[in-house]
C-alpha cells in the first residue's frame, strides 16, 4: 500500500512538472526525473526500463521523424502552396473555413496531430488577422482548427504517438490498424467540421469574404516533390507492415533522404529543423512509461482492468461507450501519453476476448477525449503556448472547456459507434 501511495505521488509531481515547467524544465527531464524517483525508491527496477524501451523506442523515433519530415516540407512552402489553392476554391468565410478543416485533417492523418497544429496554425492566423471577423468567431475558428488537428489523427499507425504506442504493445500492424481505422477517421472528420461549422457561422456571416492568402515558397523543388514522396511513403508503411517491419524503420530513412535533399538545395536551414524537433519526447516517453509501469505494478493496472471487464460485459453497444468515456476522462484530466499507456497495460490484464476492438477504443478515446481540457495533451498545450505567444490569439480556459463539453462527447462518441459497427 505505501508503494502505491509513493508510485501516484510521483506520478501526480511528474504531471505537475510536465504541465506547469518550473523555472522552464523541458518535459524530458521531468519525465526522466519522475522516472529516476520510481527507480530509487523501488516502485520499478532495471528490467522494467528495458521493458519500456522495447515498447516506446519505434513510437517516439517515428514520431520525430515525421515531424522533421513535416518541418522540412513547411520550411520548402508545400502547406503554404497546398492551402493556397484550396482557399482558390472559394475565399467566403463558411466554405474556406471547411475547406481547411479538411485540410488540416489530411495533414494530421499523414503528418500527426502535432504536425497538423504546427503548419495549419500560421496558415489559419494569416487569414483571420487580416480579416474582419469578430473576436469570439476568430477563437471558434482556431478553436476549429485545433480539434480537427486531434480527433482527425485517427486513420494511421503514425497519425498520433498515442497510436504507435498502442499499436506497437498490441502488436497491431498498419494495414490491419489502418483497415479498422479509416472508417472511424470519416465519422470523426466529418462529425468535427459539422459541429465547427455551425458554432462559426451561428453567428457570423457566412458569406463574408476572406483577404486572399499568398504563399511563401522557398523551395520549388521540395514543393514538387512533396506529393510523389507522401505517396510513396504511405505505400511503403502499407508494405513494410506485412513484413512486420517498425514503422520507425521507415520514417527515420524517409526523414534523413528529404534533409539530404533539403541540405544539398541550401535553400533551407536543415541544422535549425533538426534542432527544433522534438527531441524531448524521446526522453518523456521513455520516462513517463517508467513512472506509469511502476504505478501500474503497484496495483492500479488491476484496479483499471477490473473497471474495463465491468464496463465490458455491459450490453452491447453501451459496454464500448462506457469504455470510450473513461479512456477519455482518464485522458483528459491524466494527459493522454501516460492515459494510453497505463489503460494498455490494464486492457492487457483483463480477461477480455477482445483486446484488439478494447485496444482500438484506447486510441480513438486517447486522441478525441483529450479535447476536454486543455491538459489532455502535450501537443494542446504547446499549441494554446503558442496561439497566444507568437500568433497573438488568446483562448480564455472557460471558453476552451466550454466548446470542449459541447462538441468532444458528440465526436467521441459517434467516432466509437463507428468503429463498433466494424465489429458486428
Amino acid at each position: 500500500m505505501l508503494k502505491l501511495l509513493i508510485a501516484i505521488l510521483i506520478f501526480v509531481a511528474t504531471l505537475l512538472l510536465v504541465n506547469f515547467k518550473p523555472k522552464g524544465i523541458p518535459i524530458g527531464y521531468s519525465a526522466l526525473i519522475g522516472g529516476a524517483l520510481t527507480l530509487i525508491l523501488g516502485i520499478s527496477n532495471i528490467h522494467d526500463v528495458v521493458l519500456v524501451f522495447d515498447i516506446v523506442w519505434d513510437a517516439t523515433f517515428t514520431f520525430v521523424a515525421i515531424i522533421i519530415m513535416t518541418l522540412i516540407l513547411d520550411e520548402a512552402g508545400f502547406f503554404d502552396y497546398i492551402a493556397y489553392k484550396i482557399l482558390g476554391l472559394g475565399n467566403r468565410l463558411g466554405k474556406a473555413f471547411v475547406l481547411l478543416l479538411l485540410l488540416d485533417a489530411v495533414v494530421s492523418a499523414l503528418f500527426a496531430n502535432d504536425g497538423a497544429a504546427l503548419v495549419m496554425t500560421p496558415i489559419a492566423t494569416s487569414i483571420i488577422s487580416r480579416s474582419s471577423i469578430d473576436e469570439r468567431s476568430k477563437i471558434v475558428f482556431m478553436m476549429g482548427i485545433g480539434f480537427v488537428a486531434d480527433t482527425a489523427s485517427l486513420p494511421f499507425i503514425i497519425s498520433n504517438l498515442v497510436n504507435i504506442i498502442d499499436a506497437t504493445y498490441f502488436d497491431i500492424s498498419f494495414l490491419l490498424y489502418a483497415e479498422y481505422m479509416i472508417f472511424p477517421f470519416i465519422i470523426s472528420v466529418i462529425t468535427s467540421v459539422i459541429l465547427y461549422y455551425f458554432l462559426l457561422v451561428r453567428k457570423t456571416d457566412k458569406n463574408q469574404e476572406l483577404p486572399s492568402f499568398q504563399p511563401t515558397i522557398n523551395d520549388q523543388l521540395l514543393v514538387k516533390l512533396g506529393f510523389p514522396f507522401i505517396a510513396i511513403l504511405v505505400l511503403a508503411y502499407f508494405l513494410t507492415s506485412f513484413a512486420k517491419i517498425p514503422v520507425a524503420m521507415v520514417a527515420i530513412p524517409a526523414a534523413t533522404l528529404l534533409g539530404i535533399i533539403a541540405k544539398r538545395r541550401k535553400k533551407i536551414d536543415i541544422y535549425k529543423v533538426v534542432r527544433e524537433a522534438p527531441w524531448q519526447i524521446v526522453l518523456f516517453s521513455l520516462g513517463m512509461y517508467i513512472v506509469v509501469f511502476g504505478m501500474g505494478k503497484q496495483g492500479v493496472t488491476n484496479f483499471l482492468a477490473s473497471t474495463d471487464s465491468t464496463l465490458f460485459s455491459l450490453p452491447s453497444p453501451f459496454n464500448v461507450i462506457m469504455e470510450g468515456l473513461l479512456f477519455a476522462f482518464t485522458a483528459a484530466f491524466m494527459n493522454n501519453l501516460p492515459s494510453v499507456m497505463i489503460n494498455s497495460l490494464a486492457i492487457n490484464s483483463t480477461h477480455s476476448t477482445n483486446h484488439f476492438l478494447l485496444a482500438l477504443v484506447n486510441v480513438i478515446s486517447n486522441d478525441i477525449g483529450p479535447k476536454f481540457t486543455p491538459i489532455g495533451s502535450l501537443a494542446t498545450l504547446l499549441w494554446i503556448y503558442s496561439l497566444e505567444r507568437k500568433h497573438g490569439v488568446k483562448i480564455p480556459l472557460r471558453i476552451y472547456v466550454y466548446l470542449g463539453l459541447i462538441t468532444t462527447p458528440i465526436v467521441l462518441v459517434a467516432t466509437i459507434l463507428s468503429l463498433w459497427i466494424l465489429f458486428l
